[in-house]
């Protein structure tokens, strides 16, 4: 699969598919395996691309501070590597926090904007869980013990409650052949912490979809829904999970994604 240089890193992608482009962007020490379950569904009739942000997967991991801005940076430097004037955008997590940069300063190059899991900045909770999570990475615990302690803000009680589906959750996580280094992570989350795209919403004009799960416990829903509100063209929608729904329901986001798309545009 396919290498390009970004600024001073070297990003990796995947695509599938042609058509209109669709950029997916994963969010806290995840990669473009996070879009795995639905590549296949959002490529039809879309050129679907998935990529490594910075410190993630096979993309190369800077030991300095990072910013969403230079993420979203990295973003518009890989459209331009793949001469794409204009994409859709879909972010999830700390993903759509750099779609929405994306989109604030580079409205041109954005289509539409999908926000999975996504607020206008990290919540008071959110902030506390993910600055634990990053003490766990540096911590001496084993990946599948640092994996245990996140899953139950990820996953639903159904999940959870259900010995082999849990373990198989955690399992999956602990086993990734392409972990985020410790590092990289702690530098993801301190970009991600200080981020606030507050006061730059009611200038997003882009048609926009926030997703959220019904039994997220770490972006309450009520924080995605507020989002949607404060975005000019923006709607939300729950679907079935919690924070990782788009793991746990894999079909039914991407149906939500697909049936957003397709609709049109408005003019102007």
């Amino acid at each position: 699969m396919p290498h390009v240089q970004l600024r001073d890193v070297v990003a990796y992608y995947e695509e599938a598919g042609s058509g209109p482009p669709l950029l997916l962007i994963a969010g806290l020490g995840g990669h473009s395996g996070l879009w795995s379950l639905q590549l296949r569904s959002l490529s039809l009739g879309r050129r679907a691309i998935a990529f490594d942000n910075r410190g993630a997967g096979r993309t190369s991991a800077p030991d300095k501070p990072y910013s969403i801005a230079g993420m979203a940076d990295d973003t518009l430097q890989l459209l331009d590597r793949l001469d794409i004037e204009k994409a859709s955008v879909a972010g999830y997590g700390m993903g759509g926090a750099i779609a929405l940069e994306l989109a604030a300063e580079n409205a041109d190059r954005v289509e539409n904007l999908v926000l999975i899991g996504t607020s206008a900045r990290p919540g008071g909770r959110q902030s506390v869980v993910t600055e634990g999570w990053a003490d766990a990475r540096r911590s001496n615990l084993s990946r599948e013990q640092a994996f245990a302690l996140t899953a139950p803000w990820l996953y639903t009680p159904d999940l959870l409650g259900d010995t082999q589906r849990r373990n198989q959750a955690i399992a999956s996580g602990a086993n990734d052949p392409y972990p985020a280094q410790d590092h990289a992570y702690a530098r993801q989350a301190q970009a991600f912490l200080a981020y606030d795209a507050t006061s730059k919403l009611a200038a997003i004009e882009h048609p926009a979809l926030v997703l959220s799960g019904e039994e997220d416990i770490l972006v309450d829903p009520a924080a995605a829904a507020a989002l949607a509100e404060a975005l000019p063209n923006g709607t939300h929608q729950q679907l079935p999970g919690a924070h990782a729904g788009l793991v746990e329901h894999p079909q039914a986001y991407a149906a939500a994604i697909t049936e957003f798309l397709a609709a049109p545009v408005p003019a102007g």
